[in-house]
């Protein structure tokens, strides 16, 4: 998808994909403060579409310039001239830096399989808790 026709609501797609609320982005687009207009410009259907394809844009930029700086501080590390003090301190900072970098890769992944707790019904916490769980009249 392009860019939207409605220059002010591409502009309020591009704020809210910067991580503006729907009421700064909308005055930060050009409109005029309006307690629910930026909440019904949200809910439009192109700006939903372009707003969820910004995001995804964003998200493997980001992804690949820290996979790419991962590499390329491995990379560096390995360069170093390991004679010399100061290239042991520079492998060093920029192998910690690489691991830093992974693991918040690591973490994003797992971040997105999570999924919320399902809901007991009351059969299912009676049979797992029994009669006498915290919570339960007695």
């Amino acid at each position: 998808m392009s860019d939207l026709e409605n220059p002010r609501w591409e502009a309020f797609v591009q704020q809210r994909a910067d991580g503006l609320n729907v009421t700064d982005a909308y005055v930060a687009a050009g409109h005029k403060r309006n307690r629910g207009a930026g909440s019904r410009a949200a809910k439009e259907p192109e700006v939903v579409k372009r707003l969820a394809e910004l995001l995804i844009q964003r998200e493997a930029l980001c992804k690949a310039r820290i996979e790419e700086t991962i590499v390329a501080l491995v990379a560096m590390a390995e360069g170093a001239d390991l004679k010399s003090g100061a290239g042991i301190k520079e492998a060093r900072g920029a192998r910690l830096e690489a691991h830093r970098l992974n693991g918040l890769l690591a973490r994003g992944r797992e971040e997105k399989a999570w999924e919320p707790p399902r809901v007991l019904t009351d059969e299912e916490w009676e049979a797992k808790y029994g009669a006498n769980a915290p919570g339960s009249a007695c």
